[in-house]
């Protein structure tokens, strides 16, 4: 009988959780420049490509309905929200769902609005997983508003890349991310992933002052289109972004990698 062979990736993540104990859940801070739904398919893809590598993964989504443009609903339909256990209203894993082996889903639209009113309570996310039974490697989350007092929810070990594309507003809105996050931090350097552009060198350019060039990914903009399932006749979407990002097949695998790095 063959012996079986572990996936180094599997390897790793348990030699990770027998070293650190299960307290070395870390939250990964994607701060995106990018589009609502961009971010949410990143965000879900590098979910995957780290569950895929063998590392416990829970990916919190925090956007609303209203802020999707391409998108009709959640990822994976969930019956509470992270904020409801996080007010104590209901337990923690009624509003955790199993997705995979080592994929976990949540979702996140009132946090923001209950911390407002002061509804949210200690203690952390990582730690209510561990109270709970449940040691995850790493919490996913990706936003567009990497506030220091939300993320303080999630837990103590947060680790921040910042991911823009190469056009000037979203140029624009990643510095202001990083300017925000550095008030708290002022020592820390902030990886930073470039999408898109002409070429490698046009991604260093942009973030070349005091801030550390995580890489370049290649990606091209392309057309959306609406197929009208009837005729399939081809039209432009009336609503939403008119173009996306179209990724290279490792492109998840990539920034996998930089996070476990």
């Amino acid at each position: 009988m063959a012996e079986s062979v572990a996936q180094p990736g599997v390897d790793q993540a348990e030699g990770l959780r027998t070293i650190f104990g299960a307290e070395s859940s870390c939250v990964v801070c994607l701060a995106s420049a990018l589009d609502s739904d961009t971010t949410i398919h990143l965000g879900h893809g590098i979910a995957h490509a780290l569950k895929n590598s063998g590392h416990k993964t829970l990916l919190v989504d925090e956007f609303g309905l209203s802020e999707r443009r391409t998108m009709s609903g959640f990822l994976y339909p969930t019956r509470y929200d992270l904020a409801q256990a996080f007010n104590n209203g209901v337990d923690l894993m009624k509003a955790v769902r199993a997705i995979d082996d080592h994929f976990w889903y949540a979702t996140a639209t009132k946090v923001r609005s209950m911390n407002d009113r002061h509804q949210i309570k200690l203690p952390t996310l990582d730690e209510r997983l561990l109270n709970a039974g449940l040691s995850i490697d790493y919490i996913l989350l990706p936003t567009n508003d990497p506030n220091a007092n939300i993320l303080s929810f999630y837990g103590k070990q947060i680790k921040r890349f910042v991911v823009s594309s190469t056009d000037h507003a979203s140029l624009s809105r990643a510095l202001a991310m990083v300017r925000e996050m550095a008030v708290l931090q002022s020592d820390e350097s902030y990886p930073v992933l470039i999408i898109g552009g002409e070429s490698e060198e046009e991604g260093q350019a942009a973030f070349r002052q005091a801030l550390h060039f995580a890489g370049w990914i290649k990606a091209f903009m392309a057309s959306r289109i609406v197929v009208d399932p009837e005729d399939n006749e081809i039209s432009v979407p009336v609503a939403g972004p008119v173009s996306e990002f179209v990724l290279p097949v490792d492109f998840f695998k990539t920034i996998s990698a930089k996070i476990t790095a």
